[in-house]
């Protein structure tokens, strides 16, 4: 069977769980690692047959798992009411086996779900369903169950319990697909896996059919408002976007998430995975990426509140993708300036635009983008940005000629172009004066005047906002220039959670904002991302604290009872 699309997945953690609507379900993913390390996201080991697999972790993990976040959130008493209902509808299920679910697809390209539950005491498990209705034994382990009406089969296969709504999705199995759970979850508490490449090529082909009627339809209903190059523009991106969606199924071996509550560590653990085709323009890009060096490694500063890197590299054939999408906006936004002021003004306005989209499009021939950002608020606020360009000097040339415009503008910002020198990189500086009438909070934070320090190189711009932008711009750039050739990350982001409350607090404070950096505990207040390439593919991992959770719980709460206002 080959897939490229996928309905989706639903996890199961009970009997009653095992009834839903094939034609309902939800998709995840995810990897338990430990709390630095990011893993592959296929780490199973044998073959998957499933469009959709979900494993979930057995009960004695997964219950003090659940009631922990529940505490942290300040609703433990909920934990308790979890605890006591698992007691009471979870007899004859083993507490340290995983519960799974298999989605398959039938012959009409209907999901098949069959769940596979680890029942140690068959006779106690039925007898807590009694209350719904009477099992039937139909001999070699078979068995019906009128649950509220609804005919539910299941089969004992040593000692697990396979659940399905019809006899023929349970016919076959086997312990061998219990067993994959298991190794699922050597990593994970919840995993959930997506295989494109199980799905049949005449349901992808109906999928993508039922796209292009889609965006024709969309298509005509706008065509009224487009001139003929408009309406060709828009549909050359239309049929791009369908022909890349096709391509990502084709080229995807499997998706996956992966949840993990990492009590020790005191944080909670979401990973997002993917495994591409061998061979695959995808698969290629990875190897790529996985050698490829980024120049702003050193911008992101560890005592940050806020620090942020991104890499993306680009395939030729990406960069004309990208010129038919950027040229149907380029062309509507050109209609808009000719709504507006003399003709003079509009070539103006036009070549300005023209030249800023031709800086995009020659960056990405380069055939990577990178950029970095860095925001202090360890005293004044300072937000630093780099990114790359494929020429400094045009991007100095824009606004040297932007600076011309400004002197004559009647709006009160000031560019001065060439104001000095700094470690190879030219600067220029932009400053904006508050209008009269600027709040109280603006003023806190920029002064009286918003300065921004601009730097530009041979391939990269930085900027540098905040009441010591000079400063602040030429540290960033000796920091930059320390480790000029660091291992790129697709993206890494960090952000200090009682840094930015404080911060706010500090701005204007509110009982939002207190009852969050009251509840929030230093040290263990940070949300992280970071990405590693692995074999074919790459995971991305976001990791949240449990003091963050803390204070977004007390801020719900908070807002609730104030009425809101952060």
């Amino acid at each position: 069977m080959k897939l490229r699309l996928f309905p989706a997945a639903i996890c199961c953690a009970s009997f009653a769980v095992a009834t839903f609507d094939s034609r309902e379900n939800c998709y995840a993913q995810g990897s338990k690692t430990s709390a630095a390390e990011v893993q592959s996201t296929d780490s199973a080991g044998s073959e998957d047959t499933s469009v959709v697999t979900v494993a979930l972790g057995s009960l004695d993990t997964l219950v003090p798992n659940l009631q922990h976040l529940l505490r942290t959130a300040g609703a433990g008493a909920v934990g308790g009411t979890l605890s006591g209902l698992v007691k009471q509808y979870a007899a004859g299920i083993d507490p340290k086996r995983p519960i799974g679910l298999f989605v398959d697809l039938d012959e009409t390209g209907q999901p098949v779900s069959v769940a596979c539950l680890p029942v140690s005491d068959l006779e106690a498990f039925f007898e807590t369903l009694s209350i719904f209705g009477e099992k039937n034994d139909l001999d070699d382990g078979l068995f019906e169950f009128d649950l509220s009406g609804n005919p539910v089969y299941g089969k004992s296969v040593g000692d697990w319990l396979y659940v399905a709504m019809t006899e023929d999705a349970i016919e076959g199995v086997d312990e061998s697909s219990a067993t994959s759970l298991t190794k699922m979850l050597q990593k994970y508490d919840l995993r959930v896996k997506l295989n494109p490449q199980n799905i049949p090529d005449d349901l992808v082909d109906f999928f993508i059919g039922q796209m292009e009627a889609g965006l024709e339809q969309s298509m005509a209903a706008q065509n009224e408002d487009m001139d003929e190059e408009e309406a060709a523009a828009a549909q050359a991106t239309s049929e791009q976007m369908i022909a890349q969606t096709e391509e990502f199924i084709q080229g995807t071996e499997s998706l996956v998430v992966g949840l993990m509550v990492n009590k020790g560590d005191k944080k909670t653990i979401l990973d997002f995975g993917s495994k591409f085709v061998a061979d695959s323009k995808f698969a290629k890009q990875m190897e790529k990426a996985a050698a490829a060096k980024s120049a702003f490694g050193g911008i992101p500063q560890d005592s940050s509140m806020m620090t942020l890197q991104y890499f993306q590299l680009f395939e030729p054939e990406d960069i004309g993708q990208m010129e038919k999408m950027i040229e149907g906006s380029l062309k509507t936004a050109m209609k808009e300036i000719e709504k507006n002021g003399d003709a003079a003004t509009q070539a103006k306005a036009k070549d300005y635009i023209n030249r800023i989209v031709d800086l995009v499009l020659e960056g990405a021939k380069t055939g990577k983008a990178e950029s970095a950002v860095d925001v202090s608020v360890d005293g004044p606020l300072s937000i630093v940005i780099s990114f790359s360009v494929a020429d400094g000097s045009k991007v100095e040339a824009l606004a040297a000629d932007l600076a011309k415009e400004a002197e004559s503008s009647p709006v009160p910002f000031k560019l001065q172009i060439g104001t000095g020198k700094h470690a190879g990189v030219n600067l220029h500086k932009l400053t904006a004066d508050l209008p009269p009438d600027a709040n109280d909070s603006a003023r806190k934070i920029f002064g009286d005047t918003v300065n921004v320090a601009i730097g530009t190189s041979a391939k990269a711009v930085h900027l540098a906002i905040g009441k010591s932008a000079d400063d602040n711009l030429k540290s960033a750039i000796d920091r930059a220039g320390k480790t000029p050739s660091s291992p790129a990350q697709m993206i890494k982001m960090r952000l200090t959670m009682t840094q930015l409350l404080n911060y706010i607090q500090s701005i204007q404070a509110t009982p939002v904002s207190e009852a969050m950096l009251n509840a929030t505990t230093s040290g263990n207040d940070r949300i992280s991302i970071d990405s590693q390439i692995v074999e074919r593919g790459a995971v991305v991992r976001l990791s949240v604290e449990d003091g963050v959770i803390k204070g977004v719980s007390a801020g719900v709460k908070a807002g609730m009872a104030s009425g809101g206002g952060f």
